[in-house]
């Protein structure tokens, strides 16, 4: 199981690959001190048995992200292209997609908007963009064209989980809103 580490001064981050692990703001307490306490006590509530795709053409990265999500104790499979991320997506397994935006051939957004065209519900799979750019201008341009939101790189497991958290609970009044939908009843006239 993946356990993040923090360092001696609470103030600095400890960077592993792309995960960037420390304590955040909402750990602090009023004095300022930092708390002796693990990264994910703060978390917020993800679902179990949720199946997460990861898209990302660096195996490294891929593999972090699934150690993030082995610790979330969600499954996970991997796609290491745009196009093999449609593919995957087209099956309807994933509850979340994690989409990495630069890479060869179809890119996260090109990738993200095939995945738009899809039938529904595939394509109301809420879709989160994990990338190192992430300016305001750019994190607009990843809502534009249908991602819900923005991880940036290196990922902060807070940060990571608070996305989650919030495409799970999208996913889960989707799937409530479908089946609660009144079904019209066609009269057969006598």
């Amino acid at each position: 199981m993946f356990r993040p580490l923090l360092t001696e001064d609470s103030d600095r981050y400890l960077i592993r690959g792309m995960i960037r692990v420390g304590p955040s703001d909402s750990m602090r307490e009023e004095t300022g001190e930092a708390r002796e306490t693990a990264a994910t006590d703060a978390l917020p509530f993800i679902p179990p048995r949720g199946r997460v795709l990861i898209v990302d053409d660096m195996r490294e990265n891929r593999l972090m992200l699934g150690l993030c999500c082995d610790q979330f104790g969600l499954a996970h499979e991997g796609a290491d292209s745009g196009r093999a991320a449609v593919e995957a997506a087209r099956s309807g397994r994933f509850d979340v997609i994690l989409m990495d935006i630069f890479m060869p051939g179809m890119d996260g957004m090109g990738a993200t908007m095939a995945i738009r065209e899809l039938p529904s519900p595939v394509s109301a799979t809420p879709i989160i963009a994990v990338t190192t750019a992430a300016s305001p201008g750019e994190c607009l341009r990843y809502r534009s064209c249908g991602m819900t939101d923005v991880v940036a790189k290196p990922v902060q497991i807070a940060r990571l989980a608070e996305a989650l958290s919030a495409a799970f609970m999208a996913t889960r009044r989707a799937r409530r809103l479908s089946r609660n939908r009144p079904v019209e009843r066609i009269r057969a006239s006598a």
